[in-house]
């Protein structure tokens, strides 16, 4: 299991890989519209707007609240975020790139 420790607003923030179905309920929280499936998710309701951070990372990371965001440098909440991913899709970015490399390949076998 992998994790990361990521400090925001003083606060140091554990990032843990979570289960797939874990990670289905936190898809299905944060866009109830997916049912829980990443291809499903449309932001086209979605506002863009601090109020957005306020309600979406606490369910993300329930150690934060809205007076930790507001204290929280941008930097800090992209490289939250950025340990987030990293920490649970390394591995489909990894197979993703090798899939796109493989891809121009295969297409020139043909």
């Amino acid at each position: 299991m992998r994790d990361r420790i990521i400090t925001v607003a003083g606060k140091n923030i554990s990032v843990t890989e979570k289960k797939i179905g874990e990670l289905e309920k936190l898809i299905a929280e944060l866009f109830p519209g997916s049912k829980g499936k990443i291809s499903k998710i449309t932001l086209e309701n979605v506002d863009v707007d601090f109020d957005l951070i306020y309600d979406k990372l606490p369910i993300i990371f329930p150690e934060l609240n809205k007076d930790d965001i507001k204290n929280a440098y941008m930097s800090e909440l992209e490289a939250l975020i950025q340990a987030f991913i990293d920490v649970n899709f390394f591995g489909i970015k990894k197979l993703m790139g090798t899939m796109m490399r493989l891809a121009p390949i295969s297409s020139m076998q043909k």
